[in-house]
């Protein structure tokens, strides 16, 4: 988005230099009389469509990857140099940007403060609310722009089209689950085992690493007994290999790991060994579904350890906001495979669609 003022005698004569400018698709900010006889407008234009506001909660990766990109293109040195004034820029736009959409002067101050209420309303992250709207009014007329059911809609497609979803258990494999104590690691593979073994009868087996909790082993035993699927227990990565290559026959292996802290180094050590240990075994997080903010956040930046492949998110039945899980999609920048919304096995899980997630995320 471009943003510029313009002066002149008056209102309209500073609308006819907006339109011979950007056009009549020029966005009005905001006008005010600045003495003399001398009146300001701020518009705004869209310039570049293809490349959206990311949508991104970390922002440390883009701050870490200039100065490497200098010490490799030593003969790029002035470009770099143009490109970090020109990002300064935009930045410096973006915040203009937000002032003047913000302030209570601005046409569409009120439409973007209520839509951003009514995101962060359902747990969406203000910074990432924010940034979901700005590309919304950077998509948009001037005549839309005060369209609020219009924009609701522009903002759902945006959204919409940042979900991305994934089934570990596609196809043949071997995946462990790993996160937290009490998200609810051992029941989600219960349940997933009924889905593929008792109803598509695929050939599964069952390993638990969590010799830990006190009788999670025969936990995960029971459940496979009533399922009639097998199950071992693995207490180091030696035993580990053992038992997946015991199973080498069968299509799907999965892995209950022990709860870990992600602030436990030695716990997180233990897991990215046996990522090295099984570069074959594919990885999912699961997520509480209502842990809020920072603590969701330091549990994904802690697991991003590891080679994480997918996200699942539990106990969604057990509240009614789910914006935190867009929240922490768009700081893994992973996809969503399961959704877990109840305890009963194996009725209360089902593969993550996108469609599903937008009635979580932004309900109707």
């Amino acid at each position: 988005m471009r943003i510029k003022r313009f002066t002149a005698s008056s209102v309209r004569e500073a609308i006819k230099d907006v339109k011979a400018e950007f056009g009549e698709n020029a966005l009005i900010l905001s006008t005010k009389r600045l003495g003399a006889g001398m009146h300001e407008v701020v518009a705004a234009i869209d310039y570049d469509l293809t490349n959206p506001i990311s949508l991104d909660l970390d922002d440390r990766r883009s701050r870490q990857t200039a100065p490497v990109q200098e010490r490799n293109t030593g003969t790029l040195a002035p470009q770099v140099d143009d490109l970090r004034k020109e990002i300064k820029e935009l930045k410096e736009l973006k915040k203009l940007c937000m002032a003047m959409v913000s302030s209570s002067g601005s046409p569409v101050s009120d439409i973007f403060n209520r839509l951003e209420e009514n995101l962060a309303a359902g747990g969406v992250d203000r910074r990432l609310a924010r940034k979901i709207l700005m590309n919304t009014l950077s998509g948009v007329t001037k005549e839309k722009a005060a369209d609020i059911v219009y924009l609701k809609s522009c903002i759902r497609k945006k959204v919409y089209e940042r979900i991305a979803v994934a089934d570990p258990l596609a196809g043949k494999g071997v995946v462990a689950f790993v996160g937290a104590a009490g998200v609810g690691k051992t029941t989600t593979i219960a349940k997933l085992t009924a889905v593929n073994a008792l109803r598509k009868k695929r050939r599964t087996a069952l390993i638990t690493m969590d010799t830990y909790r006190i009788a999670a082993a025969e936990q995960l035993k029971v459940y496979g007994k009533l399922m009639g699927v097998p199950v071992e227990v693995a207490r180091d990565l030696n035993e580990l290999r053992g038992c997946i290559k015991n199973h080498d026959d069968k299509e799907l292996i999965l892995i209950d790991t022990a709860g870990r802290s992600q602030r436990d180094s030695s716990g997180m050590n233990e897991l990215k060994a046996m990522s090295a240990a099984a570069p074959e075994v594919k990885f999912n997080l699961v997520l509480n579904s209502q842990t809020r903010d920072e603590a969701l956040y330091e549990a994904i930046k802690g697991f991003g350890a590891l080679p994480i492949d997918s996200l699942t998110f539990t106990r969604l039945d057990e509240g009614t906001v789910h914006g935190p899980i867009l929240n922490a999609m768009v700081l893994a920048k992973k996809p969503v495979a399961y959704l877990s919304t109840g305890a009963r096995v194996p009725e209360d899980i089902e593969a993550a669609s996108r469609e599903r997630l937008m009635q979580f995320i932004m309900p109707n």
